[in-house]
C-alpha cells in the first residue's frame, strides 16, 4: 500500500513562503513517522518527496508533481486544515476523481 500525505503549505499561518514550506515539511515528516507506525507495511509519500524542500519550483510545477505522486498512491491522508489550502483541495478532488481511499484528518490528526 502507498499512502500520500496531503498537508497545507500556502494555507499556513507563517509569514513567508519559505517559513510555510519549512513548517509544512516538519508536519509532513511527523505525519509520515506516525503513519509508518500505524501502517508498517505501507510506503508513505509526502509532498516533499515530489518537491524536495531544497528546490524552489513555481506553484503550477509543484502541484503538478504532487498530483502525480498522489495518483501513484492507494490512499490519501488529508491533514488538518486541508480545506483552507487550494493545493490540498485540488489533491482531494484528484483523489475523489480517481477513487482513492481518503482519510480526512480534520479534527483527528
Amino acid at each position: 500500500m502507498k499512502i500520500y500525505v496531503s498537508t497545507p503549505v500556502n494555507g499556513r499561518r507563517e509569514a513567508t513562503f519559505e517559513e510555510k514550506r519549512k513548517a509544512a515539511y516538519r508536519r509532513a515528516t511527523m505525519l509520515k513517522a506516525w503513519l509508518s507506525e500505524e501502517y508498517p507495511d505501507a510506503e508513505i509519500v509526502t509532498p516533499f518527496v515530489a518537491v524536495p524542500l531544497d528546490t524552489t519550483p513555481d506553484e503550477p510545477e509543484a502541484i503538478g508533481k504532487c498530483i502525480t505522486a498522489l495518483l501513484r498512491c492507494d490512499t490519501v491522508v488529508l491533514d488538518r486544515g486541508w480545506t483552507a489550502s487550494d493545493g490540498c483541495n485540488l489533491e482531494y478532488r484528484a483523489a475523489k476523481l480517481y477513487k482513492k481511499q481518503i482519510i480526512d484528518g480534520n479534527g483527528q490528526l
